[in-house]
């Protein structure tokens, strides 16, 4: 008793100690992705505080008691759990439930996480979208979620799918401008008046360029009516000019305006709206973008239906949710 440890001794505390630095890494890494995501001090604090955590763990392995390095872990424990502290005290502070900063704490769903650190400012215009034209804030609501979603099947980084989930709830807040008898006609627009909806992604550019937490979502409310041919608006970009993150949500700005109802006219039926989506591969959408939204339609279990459709008709229903046929100007 009070000897020196056996040589097993010294291996099995090295391997235990590498394990649990392994696990504290893991839980590290999986916090610093979901504040990629929403940015938010809860999960920063607790990536800081897994950090801190191995540090002190690797301190207290390599130093002597009373020693400097004794005392650093000391300091990285409280380093680490402290600002976790605050995290979590400032969260309630906001939602006053702890029931609520655990739960979106711990939500397995990154778009959870990505709507948690949305800015005020998007809030702001979110709101006014909504008073403005209901449909448009669910479809913007839906086109965001459905975005993130393609772009996890493309592997795309926290940054990337923060960007698209953004872009994606804004990409029409140029649609306030437009006139209530324009924006809910029921019947097809005039070219007149299609020129008029066409001005939204640019009038919405202009509503969010002075706002420097939306910057990101720049490039999609500008270009998401774009096309890979180069026939779209208001640029005419073609192919890899197209943004990516633009590229993302026209597909899922487009499923969602040709399978939602509108108070003049029913939604297509989902394999009919991705006959669409497929006929549009190459000229209205990037093909590889297609073959992965195809991908994950099956998973929602539909497949494209097995009728010829015309790509144009689909585009010129999804522009203004208008009756397919609807001449463009």
């Amino acid at each position: 008793a009070g000897g020196s440890p056996l040589p097993y001794e010294e291996r099995l505390r090295w391997v235990l100690a590498g394990l649990d630095c392994a696990l504290l890494t893991a839980v590290a890494v999986l916090h610093w992705r979901r504040w990629r995501l929403g940015h938010d001090l809860v999960q920063f604090a607790l990536m800081l505080a897994a950090a801190m955590s191995m540090a002190a763990l690797l301190s207290l392995r390599l130093g002597e008691t009373w020693r400097l390095s004794w005392w650093d872990y000391h300091g990285y424990l409280l380093a680490g759990f402290g600002g976790a502290v605050y995290a979590v005290w400032a969260r309630f502070r906001q939602t006053r439930a702890v029931d609520d900063v655990l739960a979106a704490t711990f939500e397995h769903d990154p778009m959870a996480h990505i709507v948690s650190g949305y800015p005020e400012a998007l809030r702001t215009l979110v709101r006014a979208v909504e008073v403005k034209d209901a449909y448009t804030h669910g479809h913007s609501e839906r086109t965001a979620r459905i975005a993130v979603q393609l772009g996890q099947r493309l592997r795309l980084d926290e940054d990337t799918l923060r960007a698209i989930a953004r872009g994606g709830y804004l990409h029409d807040v140029g649609k306030i401008t437009i006139p209530d008898h324009i924006l809910n006609k029921p019947d097809r627009l005039t070219p007149e008046e299609r020129a008029v909806i066409e001005t939204h992604p640019s009038v919405g550019y202009e509503l969010v360029v002075p706002l420097p937490d939306l910057r990101e979502a720049l490039p999609t409310v500008l270009h998401h009516h774009e096309r890979w041919d180069g026939t779209g608006y208001p640029r005419g970009l073609a192919g890899g000019d197209i943004p990516l993150v633009a590229r993302v949500v026209a597909v899922a700005d487009v499923w969602d305006a040709l399978t939602s109802d509108r108070a003049y006219r029913e939604g297509m039926a989902p394999q009919l709206a991705l006959a669409h989506i497929a006929a549009g591969r190459g000229s209205h959408f990037q093909p590889e973008l297609v073959d992965a939204f195809v991908g994950l339609a099956a998973e929602w279990g539909y497949l494209p239906a097995t009728v010829e459709v015309d790509a144009i008709e689909g585009w010129l229903a999804s522009q203004t949710c208008h009756a397919v046929g609807a001449s463009r100007a």
